[in-house]
């Protein structure tokens, strides 16, 4: 068991926005990996355990959120709870003693379990390392609770790390730059503009999706993916991008949304988008940010799919609007996500479509109930839709594919078209 900290050696902050979306949507399931981001790190040469643990020491003074801790204030509410330390969690793997041939194994084993383990949030590290290290190299591993982390902090850590290592084994201080300010000083800031607003954002009306099942009170992130490509399409994309004077990521949500629309009736739609960076001053630091912008997209009736873009562009300048620490609370975490994009597998959103799709229903954990994925390479688009098990069928993702399929280019065809004689469920 910990000692009892002090109480000036900790400080109390609200979550973020982005910070208070992952809690509600780990707080059913909060042991579940699904909420777990790993980071390979390959270290030059064999370092040994004292230099790890030395620079990693310095990224944990230097980030607050990888001293933080999140679980209710004595009034309920979640905080987070800034240490002044918390342990290190490092293991350390020795493969020189193992034969060459059963090292891959090992190291998959043990990075496997490194990433499966849950986190005690209220007792933390909300994070661990595991350093793999062979007679010529060294490999960290770590693995990172989405409540102190981001896609974009894996890229900060990496270089902060090896920045670390490399002044360690050449006896000197880390040269890294000054930070502006810091994660906890971001959520403050956040908290204050949210008590400058006037009245309570009303969450949308969304109409639920065609589950296979009732929806569960508690979400279960075993999910499955249903791989796709779409030959010759980007070029399409992108002219009706033009056409419209818009990007072409804003075209592929519209039809998204029309999919949705055509597919489960619903008018007043919630998607979760990536979003594409962080401001200068945040670009340094380790955190959770907004990562998933909640865009909320009207269909009024008889809409065409002109109307519709039109719409959704609007919906994407209101949200840039109130992103980060803007005005008013922005809604709940949305059931239904989309990842477009040249490379919509990297800091934005979940990993990349392989290059090669296939036809069948691969397993894998899900962070919501269905999200389309679509990444562009020459000329094509790969692309999957993941969901969730215990809400649909596979039968079901294979008839919303061949909807998508036919629904895409009808809209591209004849953007004044209605809505309603798109390509869909009868």
């Amino acid at each position: 068991m910990r000692e009892r900290e002090a109480p000036e050696s900790v400080e109390t902050v609200p979550l973020s926005v982005a910070q208070r979306r992952f809690w509600a949507a780990a707080e059913p399931s909060p042991g579940s990996p699904v909420h777990h981001l790993a980071v390979e790190v390959r270290l030059p040469g064999a370092v040994d355990e004292r230099v790890v643990r030395s620079a990693l020491g310095v990224l944990a003074a230097r980030h607050g959120p990888l001293r933080t801790t999140v679980s209710p204030d004595g009034g309920g509410a979640p905080v987070q709870w800034v240490h002044r330390r918390l342990p290190l969690q490092l293991r350390v793997v020795e493969l020189g003693m193992i034969p060459e041939r059963d090292r891959p194994g090992l190291a998959g084993r043990s990075a496997a379990d490194a990433a499966r383990r849950p986190f005690d949030l209220a007792a933390g590290p909300l994070w661990r390392a595991l350093l793999l290290r062979s007679p010529t190299r060294g490999r960290l591993h770590l693995v990172a609770h989405r409540l102190v982390f981001d896609e974009h902090s894996a890229a900060v850590l990496r270089a902060e790390l090896l920045e670390g290592v490399t002044a360690a084994l050449a006896g000197r201080a880390a040269r890294l730059p000054e930070l502006p300010l810091r994660y906890a000083d971001f959520a403050l800031r956040q908290q204050d503009a949210a008590e400058r607003t006037t009245g309570p954002a009303r969450t949308p009306d969304v109409a639920p999706l065609p589950y296979d099942r009732p929806h569960p009170g508690a979400a279960d992130p075993r999910g499955a993916r249903r791989e796709f490509a779409l030959p010759g399409g980007a070029a399409e994309v992108r002219r009706a991008a033009r056409r419209a004077g818009v990007a072409p990521e804003l075209v592929l949500l519209a039809a998204f949304a029309a999919l949705l629309h055509r597919w489960g009736g619903g008018t007043d739609l919630l998607i979760g988008v990536p979003e594409a960076g962080r401001p200068p001053e945040l670009r340094g630091l380790i955190g959770c940010f907004g990562t998933v912008r909640p865009l909320r997209v009207r269909i009024p009736a008889d809409a065409s799919g002109g109307r519709l873009l039109a719409g959704v562009r609007a919906a994407e300048a209101q949200a840039l609007a109130r992103r980060g620490d803007g005005p008013g609370p922005l809604p709940g975490v949305p059931s239904v996500q989309a990842v477009f994009g040249p490379s919509a597998g990297d800091a934005s959103g979940p990993p990349s479509p392989r290059r090669s799709a296939g036809d069948g229903h691969r397993e894998g954990a899900a962070r919501c109930d269905l999200a389309l994925v679509l990444e562009e390479r020459g000329g094509d688009y790969l692309g999957r839709f993941e969901y969730r098990t215990a809400l649909f069928d596979p039968g079901t993702i294979d008839r919303l594919l061949l909807h998508w399929r036919a629904l895409l280019p009808a809209l591209l065809a004849d953007p004044d078209r209605p809505l309603g004689e798109l390509p869909g469920p009868r």
